[in-house]
């Protein structure tokens, strides 16, 4: 699924190909995807490309808008030059079988949504702006917008284990799986340690390095170990980079330890079982 960095990534590069734009059709290929009248978008511009956790919020100047969730695979792609480059090989997303709704703006470019599992959606809100807020007062915060005072709180609050809870996102937006394999690693921790029992120093130290994982998934445009894409149909670069997920079996980064696949939570979970005692 994608996370933070990867949903981030795909709105930084849409706010900047999009915002200004009119929309002058909208495709529905499955009719599950697209929640709300298409039609009711015709004509009206998109001011604004906001983000929650993993949440995209498309505003448009009528005040109405689009609550985009790429769940497990889901992409936005667009039609730009580079996507129509023989060099690059992209997928022809006009005739993939796995597009499911296609935006078309006044400029003739077109934005496709394509998803595998068809769990992902497009959701048309009459007050975009309220269904943010609505949304902000349930999510927890982006991992840089809380305090270590107020992560120490929330810890203490419950006694799951501590992959659970940065996984929850009321307690903490936009980490998933990857990036919370990690953080726990980097910070030496054990995913199972239950979350009311780590000191002030663990706290710190998860905080800063769920913040440094993260930004270097921004900086690498996200992991594409999956079936994620950035908007312009590429693969981001974060699974070259991996400190523990997925490498079953392969040497730890810090001692050369074994790295053990275990399950916190139901989640794949990995660990070297030397630094994160």
């Amino acid at each position: 699924m994608p996370e933070l960095p990867e949903v981030e990534t795909v709105r930084k590069q849409l706010a900047k190909e999009v915002v200004g734009s009119k929309i002058a059709s909208i495709e529905v290929r499955e009719a599950k995807i697209f929640i709300g009248n298409p039609k009711e978008l015709y004509r009206d511009t998109i001011v604004k490309v906001g983000r929650i956790g993993k949440y995209l919020f498309v505003y448009f100047k009528s005040k109405m808008g689009l609550i985009i969730h790429l769940k497990m695979t889901g992409r936005l792609v667009i039609n730009s030059q580079i996507l129509n480059s023989p060099i690059l090989k992209l997928m022809n997303y006009e005739s993939a079988p796995h597009t499911r709704v296609v935006i078309t703006l006044a400029d003739g470019r077109k934005i496709y949504y394509w998803d595998t599992r068809k769990f992902g959606y497009l959701k048309l809100v009459d007050d975009i702006h309220d269904e943010y807020l609505k949304l902000g007062e349930k999510m927890g915060p982006d991992p840089w917008k809380i305090t270590e005072i107020e992560l120490m709180r929330k810890l203490k609050r419950t006694g799951r284990s501590i992959k659970e809870t940065i996984l929850d996102q009321n307690v903490l937006s936009g980490v998933g799986n990857i990036y919370a394999n990690d953080a726990l690693w980097l910070a030496k921790i054990n995913p199972q340690k239950k979350s009311n029992i780590l000191t002030k120093t663990e706290v710190k130290k998860l905080r800063e390095s769920l913040h440094a994982v993260l930004e270097r998934g921004l900086a690498t445009n996200g992991a594409s170990d999956n079936t994620y894409r950035d908007l312009y149909g590429k693969p981001g670069f974060y699974e070259d980079e991996f400190l523990v997920y997925g490498r079953t079996e392969e040497p730890c980064n810090r001692c050369g330890t074994k790295l053990k696949r275990i399950v916190v939570g139901g989640r794949g979970t990995w660990i070297c079982a030397k630094c994160q005692k």
